[in-house]
C-alpha cells in the first residue's frame, strides 16, 4: 500500500533564493497565482523575462480594438489557395502584403492575460532583492498552500498564500513591522498577448471604479470594477486589512488600527457585481485543503521510489510535481494552454493538438471527470466546427490546431495545415469510455454506458464524418491516403509535398474504427468509416526504415529534428508497423536525429513506444533521457531549454503521467501502483 500523504510531501519543493527560473504555482485548474519567495508576486519585474508572476484564469480572455475600435474576423483574412486532389482548398497560411494588420490581429485574439499584481512594499517603496534574507519558502503540495519565510532588517515576515474555489487568492501575513512599514499592494494592468499578459503602461487604456466600500476595525470590504474594452469585471477585495484605491489603478491594504502583527484578504474575481460571496483565508485555505485531498486520495498513485536504479527518485519527484501542475492549471472548463495559467504562449492562446497530451491520463489515472470538464469545449464548439470543414466543401466537423473559447481558426504559416488534433477527441472519449466501463475500469460511473454514448453522439459522429471524407481513395492502390496540403505531427517539410504522414495514417484508421464501434452500440452502423479505417496507406518504408512521409528518402539525415512522429503510432494507438522495421528505425533515430531539437512529450512518446515493444528499461531511459528539453525545475515545470518564450511546457509534464500507464516493472525498475488502468491501445 502506497502511504500517498507521505510520498507526495516528501517532494514539497523548497526554495532558501531567489530563483526567477522556478516560481511556485498554487490554484484549483480553472484559476492560478505565482508567486515569488515572498509568497506573493513582489519582485514582479526580476522574473518577467524568466518565468513571469502572474494571475491568471481559464475564463479570463480579452480582445484588443485594431485601428479604428473595431474587431477583425475571419472574413478579413486573405487566404492562401492550393490546389487539392477533388477540391480547391483555402487556408489563413501565408501573410500577404497589405494584410499584416489583419492577419497578426486574428493570430493574436482573443488572448488570455493577467488579473493582478500583488506585491509587498516596505516603507511605501519597491522592495529590492537586497532587503530579503533568510528565505525559506515551501510548497505543500498536499494541501496547496504555499508558505513563505524570509526577514526584512533582521525582523521575521511569515506570508501563507493559496487559492481558494472559483476565482480567488487570499493571504496572510504576520510580522512585527506590518504595523508600520509594510503594506500590499495590488495592481491591475492592461491586458496584452505576449508571455506576461500585461501592459501596466497603458492606463488610460481600462478603468478601476470603487463601487461599494464596507469597513470597520476587524473587516474591510472593498467592490471595485474593472473596465477594459469588451471586459467588465468585479473585484472583490476583503478581509482584516484597510484598503483604499490609491492610484489609478492600485489598492493599498494595510494593517488596520488595533491589530499588532498580522493581517489576511481574499481577492475574488467575477463577472457579476454579487458573486463570489466573501469569503476569510481560513475559507479558502479550506476549500483547497478540501480539494487537494480529493484530488490525492481519489484515483491512482504511482512509486517507483523503491526501485534500484539511482535515477528512481528525481523520476518520483517528476510524476508528483506533474500530477500537482496539471491538476492545477490543466483541469479547467477549456482545454489548456502549454504554459497553462502560469503564463502566455502564442499569444495566450491554446493548442488542440496538445489537450490530450496535457491531460489524458487523467481518465487512466481514474480522475475522468477532471478531463471530461474540458470536453465541454468541444460540445458547445461543434456548430463552429461543422463550419470550418464547409468552408473547403468537407462533411463533419473540423477541429482547428491553434485557438481560443470562440473555436476560432487562427492564421499561421503551419497551424491550419496540421490535422493531428481531428482524431483527438475520440481518443480521448474512447479512453474515459474504457476507463468507466471496461473490466478493468478506473473508475466508478456516474451514468450508465449508454448515456455516456448518446451525450457524445454527435460529436464523435460529426468528427469522423470529417474524417472520412478527407482521406481519399487511391483507385490504383486500393486504398485511402492522406494528401497535401498538410503539416504532420514533424512540422518540418514542405507541406504541398508531405503525403501519407505515418502518424496521420494510424491515428486516422484507429479514430475512424474507434468510432464505428461508438455508433455500432447505439445501433448506427458507418461502413463506409470501417472500409475507409480497414484500408488507409501503410506506413511508408524507405531502405527498411520508416519514412517521414511517402515518397521522402532520408529521414534520419536529413529531416532529423523536432518531433520523430513516424515512430509514435505503435506506442499512442497500436499500430501494425512491421516489429523489425520499427525497432530498425528506432535504432536509427538513437544514432541520428537532433535530440537538443526535441521537445518535452517526445521522449514520453519515445518511450511509450519503447514499453509496447517490451523494451522497458529503454522507455525508463528515454523518460530520463539528459537534454536540455527534458529538465524539470524545482518546481517541477519541464523547462524547454534556452526558450525564453517558454519557461515551462505542460505537454512534458502530462506527457510522462501518460507514458507511465504504459510502463512495467524491470530489475531496474519497482513500479508500485494503485488503482491505474493500463494503457489500452
Amino acid at each position: 500500500m502506497i502511504h500517498r500523504e507521505n510520498l507526495i510531501r516528501q517532494f514539497n519543493p523548497v526554495l532558501n533564493h531567489i530563483d526567477a527560473d522556478s516560481p511556485f504555482t498554487v490554484g484549483n485548474g480553472s484559476f492560478a497565482f505565482t508567486a515569488d519567495v515572498t509568497g506573493m508576486q513582489t519582485f514582479y519585474d526580476m522574473y518577467s523575462d524568466k518565468c513571469p508572476l502572474l494571475t491568471m484564469a481559464t475564463e479570463a480572455w480579452h480582445r484588443t480594438p485594431n485601428s479604428e475600435g473595431k474587431f477583425y474576423g475571419p472574413e478579413n483574412i486573405m487566404m492562401t489557395e492550393y490546389q487539392g486532389d477533388r477540391r480547391a482548398l483555402r487556408y489563413p497560411v501565408k501573410c500577404f502584403t497589405k494584410n499584416e494588420e489583419e492577419y497578426n490581429w486574428l493570430r493574436e485574439n482573443p488572448h488570455r492575460y493577467n488579473l493582478l499584481r500583488l506585491g509587498l512594499k516596505l516603507d511605501g517603496r519597491e522592495i529590492l532583492p537586497a532587503d530579503i534574507s533568510d528565505i525559506n519558502q515551501i510548497l505543500d503540495l498536499y494541501t496547496g498552500v504555499l508558505t513563505s519565510r524570509f526577514k526584512i532588517d533582521g525582523k521575521k515576515v511569515k506570508v501563507e498564500t493559496v487559492v481558494g474555489s472559483g476565482m480567488s487568492i487570499a493571504v496572510r501575513i504576520d510580522s512585527e513591522i506590518l504595523k508600520d512599514r509594510l503594506s500590499i499592494e495590488a495592481e491591475f494592468p492592461y491586458a496584452s498577448p505576449d508571455k506576461t499578459g500585461s501592459d501596466f503602461g497603458k492606463e488610460d487604456r481600462h478603468s478601476t471604479l470603487i463601487q461599494a466600500f464596507w469597513g470597520d476595525k476587524k473587516k474591510t470590504e472593498l467592490l471595485l470594477l474593472r473596465k477594459m474594452d469588451e471586459v467588465e469585471q468585479y473585484v472583490h477585495i476583503c478581509g482584516e486589512v484597510e484598503a483604499e484605491l490609491t492610484d489609478t489603478h492600485k489598492v493599498t491594504m494595510s494593517i488596520p488600527e488595533g491589530r499588532k502583527r498580522s493581517m489576511s484578504l481574499c481577492i475574488s474575481f467575477s463577472k457579476g457585481k454579487d458573486n463570489p460571496a466573501a469569503i476569510s483565508f481560513k475559507q479558502a485555505s479550506e476549500q483547497s485543503k478540501k480539494s487537494f485531498y480529493a484530488f490525492w486520495n481519489k484515483g491512482a498513485m504511482i512509486d517507483v521510489s523503491s526501485s534500484p536504479d539511482k535515477r528512481a527518485v528525481e523520476l518520483q519527484r517528476r510524476i508528483i510535481l506533474s500530477m500537482y501542475l496539471t491538476f492545477i492549471q490543466c483541469t479547467g472548463k477549456l482545454p489548456p494552454q502549454e504554459t497553462g495559467l502560469t503564463c502566455n504562449s502564442w499569444y495566450g492562446r491554446f493548442h488542440l493538438e496538445m489537450h490530450p497530451i496535457h491531460v489524458a491520463y487523467l481518465a487512466l489515472y481514474g480522475r475522468g471527470d477532471l478531463l471530461e470538464k474540458s470536453l465541454e469545449f468541444y460540445l458547445n464548439s461543434l456548430e463552429k466546427a461543422k463550419a470550418l470543414a464547409k468552408e473547403n466543401g468537407y462533411k463533419g466537423a473540423r477541429w482547428p490546431k491553434m485557438t481560443s473559447y470562440l473555436a476560432d481558426q487562427a492564421p499561421s504559416p503551419i497551424a491550419p495545415l496540421l490535422i493531428w488534433q481531428q482524431p483527438h477527441v475520440i481518443y480521448m472519449l474512447e479512453l474515459l469510455r474504457r476507463a468507466r466501463y471496461s473490466e478493468r475500469r478506473a473508475e466508478v460511473p456516474l451514468i450508465s454506458e449508454e448515456e455516456f454514448l448518446e451525450k457524445y453522439k454527435n460529436l464523435i459522429f460529426e468528427t469522423a464524418e470529417f474524417m472520412a471524407d478527407f482521406a481519399e481513395y487511391d483507385e490504383k492502390n486500393n486504398r485511402y491516403v492522406l494528401n497535401p496540403p498538410m503539416y504532420s505531427v514533424q512540422e518540418k517539410g514542405n507541406p504541398e509535398e508531405i503525403f501519407n504522414p505515418p502518424f496521420e495514417l494510424a491515428y486516422w484508421s484507429f479514430g475512424l474504427e474507434t468510432a464505428y464501434r461508438w455508433m455500432e452500440k447505439l445501433s448506427i452502423r458507418k461502413e463506409k468509416w470501417l472500409k475507409v479505417a480497414r484500408l488507409m496507406a501503410k506506413a511508408p518504408v524507405e531502405a527498411g526504415l520508416l519514412s517521414a512521409y511517402e515518397g521522402f528518402k532520408g529521414t534520419y539525415e536529413n529531416l532529423n529534428m523536432d518531433h520523430p512522429s513516424m515512430l509514435f503510432a505503435r506506442g499512442f494507438v497500436g499500430d501494425d508497423t512491421e516489429e523489425e522495421v520499427l525497432k530498425a528505425s528506432m535504432e536509427r533515430m538513437k544514432e541520428k536525429w537532433d535530440f537538443d531539437s526535441l521537445w518535452g512529450w517526445d521522449f514520453a512518446f519515445l518511450a511509450m513506444t519503447y514499453a509496447k515493444l517490451g523494451m522497458y528499461d529503454e522507455a525508463f531511459d528515454m523518460l530520463l533521457y539528459k537534454t536540455s528539453k527534458n529538465t524539470y525545475a524545482v518546481n517541477g515545470n519541464n523547462v524547454q531549454g534556452t526558450r525564453k518564450d517558454l519557461p515551462l511546457y505542460l505537454p512534458g509534464n502530462g506527457s510522462l503521467l501518460l507514458a507511465m500507464s504504459a510502463l512495467r516493472s524491470t530489475e531496474k525498475w519497482y513500479v508500485e501502483t494503485e488503482g491505474i488502468m493500463k494503457y489500452p491501445f
